[in-house]
Order: C-alpha cells, then sequence, then structure tokens
C-alpha cells in the first residue's frame, strides 16, 4: 500500500468530510430530554454489561504513556486503524469530527473525546499519528506503542486486523476492523457502533445512551 502524502489526506479528509456534511442541517432541540435507545431501531449496540478494559500502557501522541485509565471521568469514542490507511479511516475519522460538531451544535454539556489507537505501530510513531489526528480535530488522541500492548488491548475488545506481507517497496497493507466503539466515564466499554454508520447516528444515538445510564454521570 503506497504511502498517504499530506496533500492526499487534505483531499480525502476535504472529500469525507463533504460527503458526511450532506443536506441535515437541522439541530436537535437542546432542552429535549434524550429518549431511550431502542435496540429494534438502533444502529449501535449497547452492552448489556459494560465491559472493563486491560491495564497496557501505550504513548500518546505527545510522547507521553496512555493507559484506559485516562478513559475515565469522560464518555469518549474509540477506533482502531493505521495512518497509511486509503479510506476507512479517514473517513471515520471524519464522520467522528462531524458528530462532535453535531453535539456541539446541539449546545450537548461536554462533548466525549476520541482515541485514535493504530495497530502499525511500525510505520506509526507519536511524531506521525500527532500529524494525522490533527487533520481531523486538535481535539483526537492518537496512540501507538508495543505489539503487545496494542495485540492484548484490541484482543479483549473484539477488534481484529491483519497485517500483509510487504511489497517490494516495503509498503504493506493493513485490514481491521470498523468498529467505533463508545467508552463509559469509568472506563469500561459501554457501546458499539458497527459500519455503515454517519454523524447523525454517533451523536443522536451517544445522546440516548448517556440518557439511559445517568448513573454513569455526565461527564
Amino acid at each position: 500500500m503506497m504511502n498517504v502524502s499530506p496533500i492526499r489526506l487534505a483531499l480525502g479528509v476535504a472529500l469525507a468530510t463533504a460527503l458526511i456534511a450532506g443536506a441535515l442541517t437541522a439541530l436537535w432541540p437542546s432542552d429535549a430530554p434524550p429518549e431511550r435507545l431502542d435496540p429494534d431501531e438502533a444502529v449501535g449496540t449497547v452492552l448489556p454489561e459494560a465491559r472493563d478494559l486491560p491495564a497496557v500502557t501505550l504513548t500518546d501522541h505527545d510522547g507521553g504513556d496512555w493507559t484506559p485509565s485516562d478513559f475515565e471521568g469522560r464518555w469518549q469514542y474509540l477506533f482502531f486503524g493505521f495512518t497509511h490507511c486509503p479510506d476507512v479511516c479517514p473517513m471515520t475519522l471524519a464522520t467522528l469530527a462531524g458528530a462532535l460538531e453535531r453535539l456541539e451544535q446541539a449546545d450537548v454539556e461536554r462533548l466525549p473525546g476520541v482515541v485514535f489507537v493504530s495497530v502499525d505501530p511500525q510505520r506509526d510513531t507519536p511524531a506521525a499519528m500527532k500529524t494525522y489526528v490533527e487533520h481531523f480535530s486538535d481535539d483526537f488522541i492518537g496512540v501507538t506503542g508495543q505489539r503487545d500492548a496494542i495485540d492484548r488491548l484490541t484482543s479483549e475488545l473484539g477488534i481484529s486486523y491483519t497485517l500483509h506481507e510487504p511489497d517490494s517497496e516495503g509498503d504493506y497493507a493493513v485490514d481491521h476492523s470498523a468498529a467505533i466503539l463508545l467508552i463509559d466515564p469509568q472506563g469500561r466499554l459501554r457501546a458499539l457502533w458497527q459500519p455503515p454508520h454517519g454523524r447523525d447516528v454517533l451523536a443522536d444515538e451517544f445522546r440516548r445512551i448517556r440518557g439511559q445510564y445517568p448513573s454513569e454521570g455526565r461527564s
């Protein structure tokens, strides 16, 4: 797989953002109470019991230690991928940026965070992760680290990925799960979305999930 240049990435992000934005721009009433998530109508899946994350240590895009305990105190979206991804990753991160914009327009109190974990640490250094996630939002956090820690985290969360053999130029493709996970303020996996999804789905169902579990805080 060819490397993604900054220009190509910027163009891809712009195209993804334009496609995701669509024609739906009406805002939710900010004072409307969120409805309970109906599993028969929802795109996402809410776990009957929230799942704890394993104790692993990775590295954030500023070079500091990152552990799942960093999720605590705030709802956060979690997505796994790699910076050389030509389509799924830039589209998904643009979708998440759009979901946060949608929530901000609806005056949602304290927006959820977004954490992007690389499954390709050989190429995805902290500096590469920082450059990549900042194309989408200055508030996104990119995480990389040692292979064994990444494997433990992905295994516990049901995320699969495959690194293919390098070509003659050393480039290689990576297949990976495209699920977006939702982590609650206790640092536990609470829900997930499999594609296809969109910014409106992620924002609307987040509000309803958060309203469904008021004991987990309004963080």
